[in-house]
């Protein structure tokens, strides 16, 4: 399994986030040197493949920060919404500022290790990648998450009020198709994630089965995490 750049001057094969080539030092691709937020916004709607290649390309990481902020945030939410789905108590709501840190923590935790396996694992195929590549698509994959934030939950607010994150009433019993409505677009929202981290792997390795399989893993590691930080989080 290989993805490598192929030098047109010498036909060295080179890493596929490679700039300069090994052998006789011609440049081997457009440099890139930021990351264009939107750009990439778009690309991985229409074009993903496309986006998270220019990802890895692309020497500056920039909006890392900011996504991995928002992304922690919806997950602390989604923790909330499964513990409410598997508990009929309301639970502890007071270490709101607390349990955020601590998904934004763990979460940041996951992403560099497991991209530090991605790359160990990815050595063993002959396939050369960079951890800080690896947790850039990976976060960037996380995008439907952001636009759950910031497109269906102020939504839920506006219809469900503070019910939202309560049992008493249920969002449920209150407004039974609305809520079932949001939790559908919630979900899609997910599978939408876990498709681009799919392709995300796919852009580093060009194997069909090898991103099935460490997309997967990744996102069981990264929801299993969220499941139980649900029960620890609200207890």
């Amino acid at each position: 399994m290989k993805n490598s750049l192929v030098c047109s001057n010498c036909q060295t094969e080179n890493p596929f986030y490679g700039l300069i080539c090994t052998n006789c030092k011609s440049y081997l691709r457009e440099r890139i040197n930021n990351i264009d937020f939107w750009n990439i916004i778009a690309r991985l709607i229409d074009s993903p493949v496309s986006a998270f290649r220019k990802i890895i390309q692309s020497e500056h990481k920039n909006f890392i920060t900011f996504l991995v902020f928002f992304i922690s945030l919806k997950l602390f939410i989604d923790c909330r919404f499964i513990f409410l789905a598997i508990n009929k108590n309301e639970g502890n709501w007071n270490n709101v500022l607390f349990g955020f840190l601590i998904v934004l923590s763990l979460f940041i935790i996951l992403i560099y290790i497991f991209g530090f396996l991605l790359k160990s694992v990815d050595s063993v195929f002959h396939l050369k990648t960079r951890t800080r590549d690896n947790a850039s698509i990976l976060i960037y994959s996380f995008v439907p998450n952001i636009f759950a934030l910031f497109i269906l939950f102020p939504f839920e607010l506006i219809i469900f009020g503070g019910t939202v994150f309560s049992n008493n009433p249920s969002p449920f019993i209150l407004k039974s198709t609305v809520a079932y409505t949001f939790t559908l677009l919630e979900g899609l929202c997910i599978l939408w994630a876990i498709i681009l981290n799919i392709i995300a792997m796919y852009a580093q390795s060009k194997n069909i089965g090898y991103s099935i399989t460490t997309g997967l893993t990744f996102n069981a590691l990264t929801w299993v995490m969220i499941y139980l930080l649900s029960s620890l989080l609200f207890l």
